[in-house]
């Protein structure tokens, strides 16, 4: 009975371990979790800014769509993916904010 309790207290040990370390490599990266912040604020600050223009309106949707699309990769666990959209959407974001000022 007690050789019972013991390996099933390893093999618990065990599971939580390994679900732990899982748990951990499955985080997407510090400085990718940083990026998709630092969008969202810019998609923020440009959304309350207000585009008027139609084709400054068209960027600025585009944006939010690789916003999103970056998001979703990250959840998904799609780092490079998520990375490449946040990329482009930054690079949208900036365009909008110097015609905007």
């Amino acid at each position: 009975m007690r050789n019972g309790a013991r390996l099933f207290a390893a093999i618990a040990a065990l599971a939580i371990l390994f679900g732990g370390l899982l748990a951990f490599a499955a985080s997407p990266p510090p400085d990718l979790v940083e990026m998709e912040r630092q969008v969202s604020l810019e998609l923020a600050h440009v959304r309350d800014s207000g585009p008027t223009d139609p084709a400054q309106r068209k960027e600025l949707f585009d944006a939010s769509q690789f916003d999103q699309k970056g998001e979703a990769a990250i959840k998904s666990g799609d780092y490079e993916s998520a990375q490449e959209n946040l990329l482009k959407a930054r690079d949208i974001l900036r365009h909008l904010r110097e015609h905007l000022d």
